[in-house]
């Protein structure tokens, strides 16, 4: 005759756990820097093998040309899902010199890219952004991490978390294009290719205020004045080239999220 084992020991061979041990809480993340009053509205930690398609699409109206292209701003390349890989926790943005030709236009491309964003899915006005990654270093590349109108507002509603050119690593800019406008240039004292950087703004009704790393280093009194959805790209810059040599460059991204306020703004 088998003797049956309590059920507290078929727990603790087979679970592991405890008895009148309390059930843990996975720690809800908070903005880095940022004072107290944020709820996260939207978190996307690329843990998985492919774009969330719930979360992302790949173009966006901020792109003329066929939502992937943007020549007229000077960029030169093509965006398309294959360039947005997610593997090892993060995503990786990759520019690939590529010739394209868009079948929206019959303009010639000679990069192709990544672009990411959350419309029409996910929308903001007020809200604490923020995005970890690794910048590239070659001459050439302009990554950013910003946001767009949404789609039927006939008014220009922009925020740059940040803009980087490569060819610069001294730089940092962020800019808010809503009401009066303000921007924020900054001299970061590391190189942004260097390592892992968080790059966030909090958007609120008195303003805007871009940080890094967690510190505060620039405030306007400028904000949004509608809904726009996330974009995160890695352009290629027509006006600063890309040596001949160069064939890829890549944006890397552990995670981002959005926080919205607790209370609804006065």
């Amino acid at each position: 005759m088998v003797r049956r084992l309590p059920v507290v020991v078929i727990c603790l061979v087979l679970a592991g756990c405890t008895p009148g041990a309390p059930a843990t809480t996975p720690q809800v993340p908070r903005p880095l820097g940022a004072p107290g009053g944020w709820r996260l509205a939207f978190s996307d930690e690329f843990d998985g093998a492919t774009l969330d398609p719930h979360h992302w699409s790949d173009h966006s109206s901020a792109e003329p040309d066929g939502g992937r292209g943007n020549p007229g701003n000077q960029q030169l390349e093509w965006n398309r899902a294959g360039n947005c890989r997610v593997g090892a926790g993060r995503l990786a943005m990759t520019a690939r010199r590529d010739r394209v030709i868009s079948p929206a236009s019959g303009q010639r491309y000679g990069w192709t890219s990544c672009l990411i964003t959350t419309a029409p899915v996910f929308h903001i006005r007020y809200a604490f952004l923020e995005e970890r990654a690794v910048l590239p270093a070659r001459r050439g590349f302009w990554p950013a991490f910003w946001t767009w109108q949404a789609g039927g507002v006939d008014r220009h509603i922009e925020t740059d978390v940040y803009e980087y050119y490569s060819d610069n690593p001294g730089r940092l800019y962020g800019t808010q294009f809503s009401g009066v406008g303000g921007r924020c240039e900054w001299r970061p004292p590391f190189h942004p290719a260097g390592g892992w950087h968080t790059y966030g703004v909090a958007i609120e009704p008195t303003g805007t205020t871009w940080y890094v790393d967690g510190t505060a280093i620039c405030r306007t009194a400028a904000t949004s004045d509608g809904p726009t959805a996330i974009i995160s790209n890695l352009a290629v810059y027509a006006r600063i080239p890309p040596e001949p040599g160069t064939t890829t460059a890549v944006k890397l991204v552990d995670y981002i999220r959005v926080w919205t306020a607790t209370a609804p703004p006065a």
